[in-house]
Protein backbone atom coordinates (compact mmCIF):
# COMPACT_ATOMS: atom_id res chain seq x y z
CA UNK A 1 0.00 0.00 0.00
CA UNK A 2 3.03 2.34 0.61
CA UNK A 3 4.79 1.55 -2.84
CA UNK A 4 0.93 2.33 -4.53
CA UNK A 5 0.60 5.32 -2.44
CA UNK A 6 4.37 6.69 -3.50
CA UNK A 7 3.80 6.23 -6.97
CA UNK A 8 0.65 8.06 -7.12
CA UNK A 9 1.90 10.80 -4.84
CA UNK A 10 4.81 10.83 -7.82
CA UNK A 11 2.65 11.03 -10.95
CA UNK A 12 0.58 13.69 -9.06
CA UNK A 13 3.76 15.55 -8.45
CA UNK A 14 5.05 15.04 -12.39
CA UNK A 15 1.35 16.42 -13.82
CA UNK A 16 1.87 19.53 -11.71
CA UNK A 17 4.89 20.36 -12.75
CA UNK A 18 4.11 19.52 -16.34
CA UNK A 19 0.87 21.36 -15.88
CA UNK A 20 2.78 24.13 -14.57
CA UNK A 21 5.44 23.87 -17.71
CA UNK A 22 1.86 24.29 -19.99
CA UNK A 23 0.96 27.13 -18.14
CA UNK A 24 4.84 28.94 -18.97
CA UNK A 25 4.32 27.81 -22.59
CA UNK A 26 0.73 29.39 -23.02
CA UNK A 27 2.22 32.47 -21.21
CA UNK A 28 5.48 32.85 -23.73
CA UNK A 29 3.08 32.07 -26.34
CA UNK A 30 1.48 34.72 -25.58
CA UNK A 31 4.11 37.07 -25.21
CA UNK A 32 3.52 38.00 -21.11
CA UNK A 33 5.60 38.53 -18.76
CA UNK A 34 4.78 36.27 -15.26
CA UNK A 35 3.04 40.24 -14.34
CA UNK A 36 0.91 40.27 -17.53
CA UNK A 37 -2.08 39.12 -15.40
CA UNK A 38 -1.44 41.42 -12.69
CA UNK A 39 -1.34 44.26 -14.98
CA UNK A 40 -4.52 43.47 -16.48
CA UNK A 41 -5.97 42.82 -13.52
CA UNK A 42 -5.15 45.70 -11.95
CA UNK A 43 -6.45 48.38 -14.74
CA UNK A 44 -9.50 46.69 -15.75
CA UNK A 45 -10.28 45.97 -12.10
CA UNK A 46 -10.86 41.99 -12.72
CA UNK A 47 -9.50 40.98 -9.07
CA UNK A 48 -12.88 39.34 -8.28
CA UNK A 49 -12.50 36.59 -11.10
CA UNK A 50 -8.50 36.66 -12.27
CA UNK A 51 -6.49 36.34 -9.06
CA UNK A 52 -2.92 36.28 -10.62
CA UNK A 53 -1.17 35.47 -7.12
CA UNK A 54 0.03 32.40 -7.01
CA UNK A 55 0.84 31.62 -11.09
CA UNK A 56 4.38 32.05 -11.05
CA UNK A 57 4.32 29.21 -8.22
CA UNK A 58 1.41 26.82 -10.71
CA UNK A 59 4.80 27.47 -13.22
CA UNK A 60 7.80 26.55 -11.34
CA UNK A 61 5.46 23.74 -9.80
CA UNK A 62 6.09 25.00 -6.25
CA UNK A 63 2.26 24.64 -5.76
CA UNK A 64 1.54 21.25 -5.81
CA UNK A 65 -2.01 21.39 -4.46
CA UNK A 66 -3.81 24.58 -5.58
CA UNK A 67 -7.45 25.52 -3.96
CA UNK A 68 -9.90 25.29 -6.62
CA UNK A 69 -10.27 29.11 -6.97
CA UNK A 70 -6.94 28.82 -8.71
CA UNK A 71 -8.59 26.77 -11.66
CA UNK A 72 -11.47 29.15 -11.57
CA UNK A 73 -9.38 32.17 -12.18
CA UNK A 74 -7.33 30.65 -14.40
CA UNK A 75 -10.86 29.42 -16.44
CA UNK A 76 -12.05 33.12 -15.81
CA UNK A 77 -8.99 34.53 -17.53
CA UNK A 78 -8.94 32.15 -20.46
CA UNK A 79 -12.46 32.88 -20.89
CA UNK A 80 -11.82 36.77 -21.25
CA UNK A 81 -8.92 36.04 -23.83
CA UNK A 82 -10.98 33.95 -26.23
CA UNK A 83 -13.96 36.55 -26.03
CA UNK A 84 -11.64 39.43 -26.35
CA UNK A 85 -13.20 41.01 -24.05
CA UNK A 86 -10.54 43.73 -23.08
CA UNK A 87 -12.71 46.58 -21.42
CA UNK A 88 -10.54 48.92 -18.57
CA UNK A 89 -6.64 48.36 -20.30
CA UNK A 90 -5.45 51.49 -20.51
CA UNK A 91 -1.87 51.32 -21.63
CA UNK A 92 -1.01 50.86 -25.00
CA UNK A 93 1.85 47.97 -24.62
CA UNK A 94 -0.45 46.01 -22.46
CA UNK A 95 -3.91 46.30 -24.60
CA UNK A 96 -1.14 45.03 -27.71
CA UNK A 97 0.12 42.10 -25.98
CA UNK A 98 -3.02 40.82 -24.62
CA UNK A 99 -4.91 41.64 -28.61
CA UNK A 100 -2.84 39.01 -29.80
CA UNK A 101 -3.20 36.73 -27.22
CA UNK A 102 -4.80 32.86 -27.33
CA UNK A 103 -6.71 31.01 -25.57
CA UNK A 104 -6.89 27.24 -24.46
CA UNK A 105 -9.39 25.73 -26.08
CA UNK A 106 -10.77 22.28 -26.77
CA UNK A 107 -8.80 21.20 -29.82
CA UNK A 108 -12.26 18.91 -30.80
CA UNK A 109 -15.23 21.68 -30.01
CA UNK A 110 -12.64 24.86 -29.94
CA UNK A 111 -14.44 25.57 -26.47
CA UNK A 112 -11.74 27.23 -24.03
CA UNK A 113 -11.15 25.59 -21.27
CA UNK A 114 -12.84 25.67 -17.93
CA UNK A 115 -12.14 25.19 -14.32
CA UNK A 116 -12.83 21.30 -14.77
CA UNK A 117 -10.26 21.24 -17.62
CA UNK A 118 -7.78 23.34 -15.78
CA UNK A 119 -8.51 20.77 -12.63
CA UNK A 120 -7.84 17.90 -14.84
CA UNK A 121 -4.90 18.65 -16.85
CA UNK A 122 -3.07 19.45 -12.91
CA UNK A 123 -4.60 16.12 -12.29
CA UNK A 124 -2.63 14.20 -15.24
CA UNK A 125 -6.47 13.33 -16.72
CA UNK A 126 -6.35 15.65 -19.49
CA UNK A 127 -3.22 16.24 -21.86
CA UNK A 128 -2.25 19.89 -23.05
CA UNK A 129 -3.27 20.85 -26.19
CA UNK A 130 -1.26 20.41 -29.03
CA UNK A 131 0.52 23.62 -29.65
CA UNK A 132 1.34 23.70 -25.94
CA UNK A 133 2.80 20.20 -25.83
CA UNK A 134 6.39 19.70 -24.50
CA UNK A 135 8.88 19.57 -26.66
CA UNK A 136 12.04 18.19 -27.47
CA UNK A 137 13.96 18.16 -24.19
CA UNK A 138 18.05 19.22 -24.54
CA UNK A 139 20.46 17.80 -21.92
CA UNK A 140 22.64 19.73 -19.39
CA UNK A 141 25.29 20.86 -20.63
CA UNK A 142 28.78 19.97 -18.39
CA UNK A 143 30.48 22.35 -16.81
CA UNK A 144 33.62 22.20 -14.68
CA UNK A 145 33.94 24.15 -10.98
CA UNK A 146 35.41 27.25 -13.02
CA UNK A 147 32.42 27.10 -15.55
CA UNK A 148 29.80 26.90 -12.55
CA UNK A 149 31.43 29.15 -9.82
CA UNK A 150 31.56 31.68 -12.99
CA UNK A 151 27.88 31.32 -13.80
CA UNK A 152 26.78 32.02 -10.21
CA UNK A 153 28.84 34.95 -10.15
CA UNK A 154 26.65 36.49 -13.29
CA UNK A 155 23.72 35.73 -12.03
CA UNK A 156 24.98 37.53 -8.41
CA UNK A 157 26.32 40.74 -10.74
CA UNK A 158 23.07 40.59 -12.65
CA UNK A 159 21.16 40.45 -9.25
CA UNK A 160 23.04 43.34 -7.51
CA UNK A 161 22.51 45.68 -11.20
CA UNK A 162 18.85 44.79 -10.81
CA UNK A 163 18.45 45.38 -6.82
CA UNK A 164 20.52 48.81 -7.73
CA UNK A 165 18.24 49.97 -10.06
CA UNK A 166 14.92 49.14 -8.18
CA UNK A 167 17.05 50.37 -5.41
CA UNK A 168 16.11 47.44 -3.28
CA UNK A 169 19.17 47.05 -1.00
CA UNK A 170 20.43 43.79 0.45
CA UNK A 171 16.69 42.86 1.27
CA UNK A 172 15.92 42.77 -2.02
CA UNK A 173 18.48 39.85 -2.71
CA UNK A 174 17.12 38.37 0.35
CA UNK A 175 14.01 38.54 -0.76
CA UNK A 176 15.04 36.99 -4.70
CA UNK A 177 15.53 33.54 -2.54
CA UNK A 178 12.43 33.13 -2.75
CA UNK A 179 11.43 32.72 -5.93
CA UNK A 180 13.28 29.37 -5.50
CA UNK A 181 11.65 26.08 -4.50
CA UNK A 182 11.26 26.20 -0.38
CA UNK A 183 14.58 23.52 -0.06
CA UNK A 184 16.86 26.11 -1.66
CA UNK A 185 16.14 29.10 -0.90
CA UNK A 186 18.70 29.91 1.42
CA UNK A 187 21.49 28.45 -0.86
CA UNK A 188 19.86 30.85 -3.95
CA UNK A 189 19.86 33.85 -1.73
CA UNK A 190 23.83 33.25 -0.51
CA UNK A 191 24.40 32.71 -4.79
CA UNK A 192 22.84 36.14 -5.26
CA UNK A 193 24.63 37.46 -2.28
CA UNK A 194 27.76 36.40 -3.51
CA UNK A 195 28.65 34.04 -0.40
CA UNK A 196 28.07 30.85 -2.16
CA UNK A 197 27.82 28.26 -5.16
CA UNK A 198 25.80 25.82 -6.85
CA UNK A 199 28.39 22.69 -7.62
CA UNK A 200 28.45 21.14 -11.20
CA UNK A 201 26.44 18.78 -9.79
CA UNK A 202 23.42 20.74 -7.92
CA UNK A 203 23.80 22.68 -11.30
CA UNK A 204 22.86 19.82 -13.60
CA UNK A 205 19.87 19.16 -10.99
CA UNK A 206 18.76 22.02 -12.48
CA UNK A 207 18.89 22.54 -15.50
CA UNK A 208 15.12 23.17 -17.69
CA UNK A 209 15.63 20.34 -20.47
CA UNK A 210 12.17 21.98 -22.09
CA UNK A 211 13.41 25.70 -22.05
CA UNK A 212 17.17 24.93 -22.31
CA UNK A 213 17.95 27.51 -19.69
CA UNK A 214 19.25 27.02 -16.05
CA UNK A 215 16.02 27.22 -13.74
CA UNK A 216 18.18 29.36 -11.00
CA UNK A 217 18.36 32.20 -14.67
CA UNK A 218 14.41 31.78 -14.39
CA UNK A 219 14.26 32.14 -11.00
CA UNK A 220 16.37 35.76 -11.25
CA UNK A 221 13.70 36.30 -14.18
CA UNK A 222 10.78 36.33 -12.28
CA UNK A 223 12.36 38.18 -9.04
CA UNK A 224 13.54 41.00 -11.27
CA UNK A 225 9.91 40.90 -13.18
CA UNK A 226 8.57 41.30 -9.78
CA UNK A 227 10.06 44.57 -9.32
CA UNK A 228 8.00 46.44 -11.62
CA UNK A 229 5.05 44.48 -11.98
CA UNK A 230 2.61 47.64 -12.45
CA UNK A 231 4.89 49.56 -14.71
CA UNK A 232 3.03 50.50 -17.97
CA UNK A 233 5.67 50.95 -19.99
CA UNK A 234 6.34 53.26 -22.53
CA UNK A 235 3.17 53.08 -24.71
CA UNK A 236 1.23 55.65 -22.51
CA UNK A 237 -2.19 55.47 -21.47
CA UNK A 238 -5.87 55.90 -23.07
Amino acid sequence: MTTTYSLIKQAQDEAATEFGRMLRRWRKSNGWTQYTAKRWADEAGLGEVVRHSGLSELERGITKSPRSAVFLSLANLNALVHQGEFRGVRSRDLLAQLKGSQAICDEATGEPWGPSEFWACHAGLLLPPAWLAAPAANPAPVLSDDQAAELCTSWADQAREAARAADTGPAGLIAAGGFAPPRLRQRWSGVLLGIDSFSPQELAEQWDPEASEWRPAQWLTAWRESLIPAEPGGGGEF
